[in-house]
């Protein structure tokens, strides 16, 4: 019998558009976390993509190498936030992006900062769920997903939503952590779900230093918890405390990967 844990999640309320566009509409628009997740990352952190979580030199090379993605190809940043990771990729590639985010206020940053990055008409930018892009079938020779792919209420069907929108032969890559605890976003074997959706797993590698990179973030985050609130303020401070007091216990049990899934 296939194992199908954590198929499905309840998300939280407070885990809604509302929350990322705080994110990326105040959070992000502060210099502070960026600079602290500079610290936390050391060399292998890429500055001018502004990402927190799984996205470093290694991970964007591992992009590259993987989607096989040129010009005259079109590929997705789903979840694409403030649309660093895939303004770099369409950079680095010549492929024409469109990036998808269900935070209207991330889907605005990530189209003003494409200028910084490709010339004008290389990316795009929607509002748009991980369960349902708005995007044509068939339509994509590629999709990227950083750190972001456990936040769909039905993984399953995010998967098969990628699925839909590829063409035959497409591929996906995208990050992901695993693990056995109780946790509502834990996934224990994402391949499972990644084959219940449609698609097949090519490659899958362990990302590097993952705990060691996103616990020392949260610890430079709680341990300079009256500067954040003096400059996120009281709001935007409690967003990444709470998120580093919530996830940062749970990381010795977690090992992330990126992962190759193919469209047959």
């Amino acid at each position: 019998m296939v194992d199908l844990r954590g198929a499905r999640v309840e998300r939280p309320p407070d885990l809604d558009p509302a929350s990322f566009d705080r994110a990326h509409g105040g959070i992000a628009k502060h210099d502070l976390p960026w600079r602290l997740a500079k610290e936390a990352y050391g060399r292998d952190y890429p500055e001018e993509i502004e990402a927190w979580g799984m996205s470093t030199w290694w991970t964007l090379g591992r992009y590259v190498s993987e989607l096989k993605i040129g010009p005259g190809s079109t590929f997705a940043d789903l979840a694409c936030g403030r649309g660093g990771p895939g303004l770099w990729v369409a950079r680095a590639t010549g492929a024409q992006l469109i990036g998808v985010d269900w935070s209207p206020a991330g889907v605005a940053e990530a189209q003003r900062r494409a200028s910084s990055f490709v010339p004008p008409g290389r990316a795009s930018f929607r509002v748009g769920d991980l369960e349902a892009t708005g995007l044509p079938s068939s339509s994509l020779s590629a999709a990227m997903c950083a750190d972001a792919i456990f936040f769909a209420s039905d993984r399953v069907a995010a998967v098969g939503e990628v699925a839909r929108v590829l063409e035959p032969g497409g591929r996906f890559v995208f990050t992901c952590d695993e693990s056995d605890d109780e946790g509502p976003f834990a996934v224990p074997d994402w391949q499972v779900l990644v084959e219940a959706g449609g698609l097949t797993v090519d490659r899958k590698e362990e990302i590097p230093h993952f705990a060691e990179h996103l616990g020392r973030m949260y610890e430079l985050w709680t341990a300079n918890e009256d500067l954040l609130r003096t400059e996120l303020g009281d709001e935007g401070a409690a967003q990444l405390l709470d998120e580093a007091n919530s996830v940062g216990p749970t990381l010795s049990g977690r090992r992330a990967f990126i992962f190759t899934a193919l469209k047959g």
